[in-house]
Order: structure tokens, then sequence, then C-alpha cells
């Protein structure tokens, strides 16, 4: 599945508790239609102890992470003009496509995989 966002993107959350604040997309599950951003809709995991974790080798405890949020709700801000916007595919004079900011027109950072 294609998605409209891609990892190191600034995205805002447009519904939710957490609506308006921003952040930086960390990892994108795209077969569940889901991406993790930095910061943003932390749970409160509670560990038995003895468990392995990343909170401590043996010690139990509540660690604190970030929860996938569904794509949908998640809105790419552009690096030039500073505000939520969409994107769309542009072709290059190379034949390559690339993501394209609707409102001013500049293109999108790719990611190393070639979203």
């Amino acid at each position: 599945m294609k998605t409209h966002v891609i990892k190191g993107d600034t995205v805002v959350i447009r519904r939710g508790k957490e609506k308006g604040k921003s952040g930086v997309v960390k990892a994108i599950f795209a077969d569940a239609g889901k991406a993790t951003v930095e910061g943003l809709n932390v749970v409160k995991r509670h560990t038995k102890q003895g468990a392995q974790g990343p909170s401590s080798p043996q010690g139990g405890g509540i660690v604190e992470k970030e929860a996938a949020l569904p794509l949908s709700v998640l809105q790419y801000v552009c690096e030039k003009c500073k505000t939520p916007t969409r994107l769309r595919r542009g072709i290059t004079a190379d034949g390559l496509r690339h993501r394209v900011c609707v409102k001013c027109g500049e293109p999108a950072r790719e990611s190393a995989k070639g979203a």
C-alpha cells in the first residue's frame, strides 16, 4: 500500500485527543495503515517484573511509548510554507514521479527507498 507520508515527514494530527499537535513520523506500518509519531499518542504500558523490555532487563514498572495512529488522521506539513497541506504526485523532466505540495508547488522530500 502506497502512503502519503513517509518516515521523517513532519505531520499534524487532524482529529482525536492530540488534535492540532505536530511531530515527526518515526515509523510507518503500511499493511496496517498506521504510523507512529514522535512524542504524540503516548500510552502507558504496565510491564511485569522479570519481563524483558525497553525499560530495564529485569525490573518491571510503567513504560511510556508512542502508540500507532491511523494514516487518515495525519496530514503532511510542507517544509517551505509551514502549513498542513495535501500532496500530489508530479512528474519531473526525467520521467520520475515525486511528491509535490499542493499549496506552494515545492517538491517534498523523498525517502531513501524512493517512496
